[in-house]
């Protein structure tokens, strides 16, 4: 999965929701995934709206995602996906 928060020229905050394959099929085995929000961004305060898109691999899901990626945006990988990035 990958998890980001995206500001607006509007000063919004968005979150966006990126979920691979593993993640459908844990969804379809009645697994639910959880998000700890305050993990992505000191100060987090969603005012906005929330993206969630689909990708069928984790690297997918990263490219989609790069469009949202400017000079001022913050990135943390979870170190648990660091391996299958690279």
């Amino acid at each position: 999965m990958v998890k980001f928060v995206f500001d607006t020229d509007g000063g919004k905050q968005h979150l966006g929701l990126g979920i691979s394959r593993e993640n459908v099929n844990r969804l379809i085995e009645g697994k639910p995934i959880r998000v700890n929000l305050a993990e992505l961004r000191e100060g987090l305060n969603i005012n906005g709206g929330i993206m969630i898109f689909f990708a069928e691999t984790e690297r997918d899901l990263q490219q989609t995602v790069a469009e949202f990626i400017g000079p001022e945006t913050k990135v943390n990988i979870d170190p648990r996906l660091k391996s299958k990035l690279t």
